[in-house]
């Protein structure tokens, strides 16, 4: 795992020690009220931390967001130095059980700002190949499952019911939905506090170009699938034909990621403890309303 070297630590004019947090991949450090995160790929760096000053510079009142720190000196990108940004601590811990309706209220709020202030599709999107980012162009058919790299067939096949399950489902959405920027990965990047005077805490931005119902979509699939969230979770996000098919795309989509670039001993783990077979009675039960 990398440390932030003492370079990085006078870039960003940080006198304390990092210590690495447990929290998310186990890859980002706090020193002071600092908290520091290695960028896979700058160019998406630099432009989120961009995006996310202007969010924190409009004051939002439905939700928090972390200032990213900028670079000391006059480097060449503003946010971003030597595959290092530093980013003002923000409080909360993330979300149990009962916070996903507060989580979809807050995510309403944040997709509504983010198709004002960045109403276009960031370049570098199409370039990304993580397994999440494949596998959502798989879901939104605009690549083959047998086209994408590193998919594990051990994996997959454990999988693959539910997956065929899904993609039966799915129907075109007819609605005519208007792609826009989301936050693709907010179930475990909204942070609360314990009195829930604040409001929410949004971190991580995860870009993805897809509907804004769609990041509620994968909000209500984990609190099924990981949080034992039952029926009247999809209730408040909506039980309508065009909100039920990004459920089910939000499904497929968190499905397939297991068996993309797989991590074995992490699907060993934590793939019987996730409830797909309920997830999948309860849109199916919708469907046939």
């Amino acid at each position: 795992m990398a440390v932030p070297s003492s370079d990085v630590l006078e870039a960003f004019g940080i006198v304390d020690d990092p210590i690495p947090l447990p929290e998310g991949r186990g890859i980002c450090y706090r020193a002071g009220d600092i908290i520091l995160k290695p960028s896979d790929n700058n160019e998406e760096a630099e432009w989120i931390s961009s995006l996310t000053e202007s969010l924190f510079k409009r004051q939002p009142s439905v939700y928090r967001v972390s200032c990213p720190k900028e670079v000391l000196g006059g480097s060449t990108q503003r946010f971003v130095y030597s595959n290092w940004t530093a980013w003002s601590v923000i409080s909360g811990k993330t979300a149990s059980k009962d916070a996903f309706e507060a989580i979809l209220v807050a995510s309403h709020e944040l997709h509504t700002d983010l198709a004002t202030l960045r109403p276009k599709k960031p370049p570098f999107l199409s370039q990304i190949e993580n397994r999440w980012m494949e596998a959502d162009r798989v879901t939104w058919d605009e690549k083959r499952l047998e086209d994408v790299g590193n998919v594990n067939a051990d994996v997959l096949a454990l999988i693959q019911p539910f997956l065929q399950r899904l993609w039966q489902m799915k129907k075109p959405i007819l609605e005519g939905m208007k792609d826009q920027l989301i936050h693709g990965d907010m179930t475990g990047n909204v942070l609360f506090d314990h009195n829930r005077e604040t409001p929410p805490g949004i971190i991580d931005i995860t870009p993805y170009w897809r509907p804004a119902q769609f990041a509620e979509a994968i909000v209500v699939a984990d609190g099924l699938v990981w949080h034992s969230r039952g029926r009247e979770l999809v209730d408040v996000y909506g039980t309508g034909n065009m909100r039920l098919q990004l459920l089910v795309r939000a499904l497929y989509w968190r499905c397939l990621t297991f068996a993309i670039d797989s991590d074995v001993e992490w699907v060993r783990e934590h793939l019987p403890h996730a409830n797909f077979n309920m997830a999948l009675t309860i849109v199916t039960n919708l469907l046939e309303i």
